[in-house]
Order: C-alpha cells, then sequence, then structure tokens
C-alpha cells in the first residue's frame, strides 16, 4: 500500500515539474482580452459557422489568426494563433462561412479495389451530394465582409448579423469555394 501512494506521489510530482503546463506562448503575442462571439441570421443562430477575425487597425496585431467555430446556438469563443483564448485590443473585420451539405456524402476516394468499387457503386447509383452556403459568400472573405467587432479591454460579448439566409452552391471549381478566404 505504502508503495502505491509513494508510486501516485512521484508520479504526480512528476507532473508538476515537467508540466501539464501552458505551453510558451510566441513571442510578440499580446495581451488577449476575452471574446465570445455570437453569429446570427436575424434571430436564429448560425450554428457550425468558422469565423476568422482580421485586424484593421495598427493597435491590434496582423501576426496572430484569431478565429473559432460557432456552436449550435451561434456562439463562438474566440482563440489566437490557435490555443489561447481571446484576441488583442482592436477593430477587425469579421470573416463567416458557413456550408450544408444535401444528399448523399460521398465514400472517400479510391484508394485500392474494394474502395473503388464502392466509389463507382456510388455513382452507378446516380447518388449526388451538394454543398451550400448558407450564410452569403461574401462575407467569407476579409476583404468583402461588412461585419465588423471591435475588441475592448476585459470581457467582450459581442454579435454579428450575417443577413437573410441564403442557399449558394457552392462552387468546387475555379470560384468561390466553403473555405474562408483571407
Amino acid at each position: 500500500m505504502k508503495r502505491i501512494i509513494l508510486s501516485t506521489l512521484v508520479l504526480a510530482l512528476m507532473v508538476a515539474v515537467v508540466g501539464c503546463g501552458k505551453p510558451k506562448k510566441p513571442d510578440g503575442l499580446p495581451d488577449l482580452q476575452p471574446v465570445v462571439l455570437t453569429v446570427t441570421q436575424g434571430t436564429a443562430p448560425v450554428a457550425n459557422a468558422v469565423v476568422i477575425l482580421k485586424a484593421t487597425d495598427s493597435s491590434a496585431t496582423n501576426n496572430f489568426t484569431c478565429g473559432g467555430t460557432t456552436d449550435e446556438k451561434g456562439v463562438a469563443t474566440i482563440v489566437t494563433h490557435g490555443q489561447y483564448k481571446g484576441a488583442p485590443v482592436g477593430k477587425y473585420k469579421v470573416a463567416v462561412t458557413c456550408v450544408v451539405g444535401e444528399g448523399t456524402p460521398p465514400p472517400p476516394n479510391p484508394m485500392d479495389e474494394e474502395s473503388a468499387r464502392v466509389w463507382k457503386e456510388y455513382h452507378d447509383a446516380g447518388l449526388k451530394w451538394e454543398e451550400f452556403h448558407t450564410v452569403n459568400p461574401e462575407l467569407s472573405n476579409v476583404n468583402t465582409t461588412t461585419l465588423e467587432i471591435e475588441v475592448v479591454k476585459g470581457k467582450n460579448n459581442l454579435a454579428v448579423d450575417c443577413g437573410e439566409p441564403v442557399h449558394i452552391p457552392v462552387d468546387n471549381g475555379s470560384g468561390a469555394s466553403g473555405a474562408i478566404e483571407l
């Protein structure tokens, strides 16, 4: 019993010394302010939207990407550099994209005979999968979006309204895509 307790204490000490600690922040990362951003279309929340903030003034850093993904209530907790909660103080353009699929999703790209057979069956059955923007695609580009927010010192509970829902096919060719354009 003493051996188990001693082993547990040694393990706990190792974890404390070696660290489950936070990773070292990158050089130049400014102080981050907590930001919760609610994305709506009128009064309806926009779920599963990708949100990117792009600094528009010199009071915020342009070196670090800020963004998040909305939950079912349209709420995104903004992070910087992919892992640090919050965003620097400053004014931002907000890019929002939300794409939904309709139909039967295709199987993975064929990598062997079996998956090639499944792929052929999918196409022979006439099954379709189409993707549609549910937020105006102009809002997914930081150069064309009209959405803006300002992050101030302290807690920020902000909101953007993306206007009326749309149902615009995603052009998987050379035109608009389902991805945010920076």
